[in-house]
């Protein structure tokens, strides 16, 4: 098993950590001032855990997700959902589950790639984090190199910590907000699947109306939802920091954000009941969804199948990540 290699950027502002596995970004602390602080990215509890495989092998913070999503269809699809196989098995992409490589580091910027399978549509990943010398921010680059013109759904991963003071999801303006067209967790989850809503204040569930921008919630569970046409940026409050986070990118690329909450609620190995997490996806993809189901027409995110890569033209996304004092 390849050894897992961390790089990390100390500026005046804090200090963020990159990991090889999965190109993945936490943990990440911003410096506020006044002596205080902020670590935002979650980082799952088990680590480094060899027994488990490719992503979930150290789960943590932020990574880039192309083809974004799940690689088999869940059950019990409402009427009118289509199924279809997955171009390949890795669940968020090929990225997501290998090691990346540095290319280059300077005192604010750090490089990493990846190179895909010699048969994919994708060539290779590159990957830049910045920290602003200024202020307590990261700007994040992902490039994508196409071997052939392809559509493929795609997401930004970022996945916030729950500490015990909380976290309140000030969120973002949008349209609406779709719930899974399943429960995510069967026997597990609350929210009413395939309905929408307007707020995540009162959303749905079989228990009557959830307040979910507050967490943690007050039962275990996961959840999943995608608020559509969100404007950002997407505000999460840490009140026992007295901090603002905020998460901001191009939303003409990106229209929506994928919510999960994870409250406890996988019992299983390695989460084990003790995961809490909000995961701010944002995504041109129906749900984790696009490459495995087929929504009907009449679904107001049936046309999100996913963002355009050219061959030979590479194509860069990026989104910063920034905190402030309140």
């Amino acid at each position: 098993m390849d050894q897992i290699e961390r790089w990390k950027l100390r500026w005046e502002h804090g200090e963020a950590e990159i990991q090889s596995l999965g190109g993945m970004l936490a943990p990440v602390r911003f410096d506020i001032g006044e002596g205080r602080s902020v670590s935002p990215m979650q980082v799952a509890p088990w680590t480094d855990d060899g027994s488990q495989h490719g992503l979930m092998r150290a789960l943590r913070g932020e990574w880039p997700c192309l083809p974004f999503g799940m690689v088999e269809a869940p059950a019990g699809l409402p009427d009118g959902f289509g199924r279809r196989d997955a171009s390949d098995g890795w669940v968020h992409g090929y990225g997501a589950n290998h090691m990346w490589t540095l290319v280059n580091q300077t005192a604010h910027m750090l490089m990493i790639q990846v190179a895909y399978p010699a048969d994919s549509a994708i060539e290779r990943l590159e990957r830049k984090v910045e920290a602003d010398p200024n202020a307590p921010s990261l700007l994040v680059s992902l490039t994508v190199h196409a071997r052939r013109d392809v559509v493929m759904p795609f997401a930004l991963h970022p996945t916030f910590a729950v500490p015990d003071g909380g976290v309140e999801l000030i969120g973002c303006s949008s349209q609406s907000i779709y719930s899974y067209p399943v429960p995510p967790e069967p026997g597990i989850s609350q929210i009413l699947p395939n309905r929408a809503f307007a707020s995540l204040t009162e959303v749905p569930t079989t228990k009557g109306p959830l307040n979910a921008s507050r967490l943690p919630l007050a039962e275990s569970t996961e959840e999943l939802m995608q608020i559509s046409g969100c404007e950002p940026p997407f505000i999460l409050r840490y009140p026992a920091e007295h901090a603002d986070v905020s998460l901001d990118w191009n939303a003409s690329e990106l229209p929506d954000a994928l919510l999960w909450i994870s409250n406890g609620g996988r019992t299983h190995e390695p989460w084990a009941g003790r995961h809490f997490a909000v995961g701010v996806e944002p995504l041109n993809s129906f749900f984790d969804l696009g490459r495995v189901v087929t929504p009907p027409a009449s679904h107001p995110l049936a046309n999100r199948s996913g963002l355009v890569f050219k061959a030979d033209t590479p194509r860069t996304i990026t989104y910063r990540l920034s905190a402030r004092a309140l």
